[in-house]
């Protein structure tokens, strides 16, 4: 009878969980190619608003996972990379060249500093639904496969937490090339 009991307040519990994502007002902002953009505009794809910095090395560790992400899943999602290390647009645009990053990047500014609440550390990740619902905060380092949990859930939970890489955490968190 316990057991039946712990399972209906799960089952309450958890749906009033979901029930509650928030949905995120909606601002505007500009890319590094001064590109003005609203948030609106990705209505329809999973947003996954990146807070990093170039000095940021855990942020350096997580690029590649969220380039491939976004190479694999390029109707289902966007990665807007935030940055929060008030680096200049030159320094942005040199650095995006260099990583290879396929994503737009946007300068610091008020309005993403503010966007989806305190930005509490870096690298954290506003994961924001199809429809515009705030549905989680991931303070650090995103995988591939965190990123593939929310997604694409078809394919069941986080299972290897490792890059695909062959260069393990130490590696890649001090390779700066």
């Amino acid at each position: 009878m316990v057991y039946l009991r712990c399972l209906f307040l799960t089952i309450i519990l958890g749906t009033s969980a979901l029930a509650q994502a928030d949905p995120v007002d909606d601002f505007s902002f500009f890319d590094v190619n001064n590109q003005q953009s609203k948030l609106s505009d990705y209505r329809g794809k999973w947003v996954i608003a990146n807070y990093w910095a170039i000095f940021c090395s855990p942020c350096r560790v997580e690029i590649p996972d969220l380039i491939r992400f976004v190479k694999d899943n390029p109707e289902k999602v966007v990665v807007l990379g935030m940055d929060a290390g008030m680096d200049d647009t030159d320094t942005l645009k040199e650095f995006i060249e260099d990583q290879g990053i396929n994503y737009p990047i946007i300068p610091t500014q008020d309005s993403t500093m503010y966007g989806f609440g305190e930005v509490r550390g870096i690298p954290t990740s506003f994961i924001i639904s199809p429809t515009g619902e705030l549905v989680d905060t991931h303070i650090g380092i995103m995988s591939y496969n965190d990123l593939e949990f929310f997604v694409n859930p078809e394919k069941g939970p986080p299972r290897d937490r490792k890059p695909d890489d062959k260069k393990g955490f130490w590696d890649r968190l001090f390779d700066w090339d």
